[in-house]
């Protein structure tokens, strides 16, 4: 195995546990505030795409681990939707939608329109949850390990695609890791400044 394969699968096994960080906080603390059910319609369908794109190329690194993170982004979503009462046929529409879009592209006009629509969902998703950490009042249900995780991710498939020369897997985890940092950065100082806050006084009675 070269090092570029072996590159290729860290960054597989980093897209395959890509979504467990926030499935698992989900899990564990029943939580979803200020968790984007954008980023998670969107982190869907780039399972799916990249899944098919995989397929297509017949690149092994990219097919199992994309059905991993399309699976555990479902089930995200799922608990998303189901906390918050949204309606179902709505709320799966776009990642089927937007997955199906993808692969189409990718088989009729080729790597270079894959990957500029692909980036389209994974942008959407970054940018949707970077607004909601910074609205959100609560920011509890956000995982940074997921979104840590992101940013490992998109830096592995760039150390990658470089020396491969994937350049679908190159125009898009380029813009990507810098939006996946900002997403990092930014909830570490909402973080920050909430704990630096001082402890509310309890009135007299």
């Amino acid at each position: 195995m070269s090092v570029v394969d072996l590159i290729g699968w860290v960054a597989a096994l980093c897209s395959a546990t890509l979504a467990v960080p926030q499935a698992v906080r989900v899990v564990r603390t029943r939580a979803v505030a200020g968790v984007s059910v954008v980023t998670w319609q969107m982190n869907t369908a780039a399972g799916i795409a990249w899944t098919g794109h995989g397929l297509m190329v017949g690149t092994t690194q990219l097919i199992w681990p994309n059905i991993l993170l399309g699976l555990t982004s479902a089930f995200v979503l799922h608990r998303v939707i189901t906390a918050e009462r949204l309606p179902l046929v709505r709320s799966w529409a776009p990642s089927i939608a937007f997955g199906a879009l993808c692969v189409a592209a990718d088989l009729y006009l080729g790597p270079v329109a894959f990957a500029v629509i692909v980036f389209i969902p994974g942008a959407v998703g970054q940018v949707t949850q970077l607004r909601g950490t910074l609205r959100a009042i609560d920011t509890s249900g956000v995982s940074m390990g997921f979104l840590g995780m992101t940013l490992l991710t998109q830096l592995a498939w760039l150390s990658f695609a470089i020396p491969s020369g994937e350049l679908a897997v190159l125009c898009v985890a380029t813009p990507m890791a810098v939006l996946a940092a900002g997403n990092v950065v930014v909830l570490r100082q909402r973080r920050r400044a909430v704990a630096a806050m001082p402890a509310p006084v309890a009135s007299a009675s």
